[in-house]
């Protein structure tokens, strides 16, 4: 729904109102949260890590704030070096503090269980993939194919309609099958829509671009439930509330990377088939360097998801064989 009313609201109104639709919504899902969701009492006195949260905020904010201003003002300039570096320096604090105090933040000692790393790897590869979707997309529907916003905002809700329609079957399949195997179908999937994204051209129709894209929302509605489901049911009870903040930091880092590789990937691809910088930047670049960069953009997509798609079924072996040596012993 997001794309379809963004779309639509930033041709009949203006983009403000993408941010005033999100207030009611906002309030309704925080009353809904503290009606229904139960809470869970901690035992004991428990204190807040503070230098922990003092140090990632510091770490996560200068990485935003690189990855975005860097877009403009280039990865190479002074405050971007610099913000990376800090960024840098925060990281490798936050780490120290976590594994130095009784109640951290992040309990890094979750990390220890390889199964719960590469299902958090795999989800962060397949958030950044996707922003690359999102963000290249509206450019080539606009600029390429002609669309006005509102026709870019219905198309581009191919990917939360696939999503939609399978999320709730791989949840079922993944309760008779295993999550594991669930998980790498839904990534085999998205590398076959991110290849076929790679063969989008000036004359791809409507029905030849749902075809390509639709594998994608498919892929994506198989891979994350299940992925979410392996990586909470990894934690201990009294660790859920961390993990879950550990799928929301990788979603919210994994997209806004994305979005500015991705969107740098293909400026570059597009440069350099131009051979120049063109005039008003890449989004005001002849249309067929325009599809160029796309289609290259898009087969680095597919790599992406395919070391994805490695590391989830070397999951699916390395589970196999824990049960294996279980049953033996």
């Amino acid at each position: 729904m997001g794309p379809t009313l963004g779309g639509l609201l930033i041709q009949s109104l203006s983009w403000h109102w993408i941010f005033f639709v999100n207030l009611p919504v906002g309030i309704v899902a925080v009353w809904m949260g503290m009606r229904y969701i139960p809470a869970f009492r901690p035992v004991g006195r428990q204190e807040f890590d503070y230098w922990g949260g003092v140090l990632l905020l510091i770490s996560l904010l200068c990485f935003l704030l690189a990855l975005t201003l860097g877009q403009d003002m280039g990865f190479t300039s002074g405050l971007i070096l610099l913000l990376f570096a800090i960024w840098l320096v925060a990281l490798v604090g936050f780490i120290t503090v976590e594994w130095r105090t009784k109640e951290p933040m992040i309990d890094l000692r979750l990390f220890r269980n390889q199964l719960f790393s590469i299902n958090l790897i795999t989800g962060f590869l397949t958030f950044i993939s996707i922003a690359g979707v999102f963000i290249l997309i509206p450019f080539y529907l606009e600029n390429v194919l002609g669309y006005n916003t509102s026709q870019v905002g219905l198309m581009l809700a191919v990917v939360p309609v696939g999503l939609g329609i399978m999320a709730p079957i791989s949840g079922s399949l993944s309760d008779q099958f295993g999550a594991r195997p669930i998980t790498v179908i839904g990534l085999a999937t998205l590398v076959i829509g991110y290849f076929a994204m790679s063969t989008l051209s000036e004359s791809t129709g409507v029905l030849g671009y749902v075809l390509r894209l639709l594998p994608i929302g498919l892929g994506m509605g198989i891979f994350q439930s299940p992925n979410n489901s392996i990586i909470m049911g990894s934690a201990p009870r009294e660790r859920t509330g961390i993990v879950s903040s550990l799928l929301s930091i990788t979603r919210t880092l994994g997209q806004t990377s994305g979005i500015a590789i991705f969107g740098a990937i293909w400026a570059a691809q597009v440069i350099a088939f131009l051979g120049s910088v063109p005039t008003g930047g890449a989004t005001a670049a002849p249309i067929a360097a325009q599809v160029v960069g796309l289609q290259g953009t898009f087969r680095i997509s597919g790599v992406l998801v395919m070391l994805g798609l490695a590391l989830s079924i070397w999951g699916v072996i390395q589970e196999r064989r824990m049960v294996r040596v279980t049953a033996q012993t």
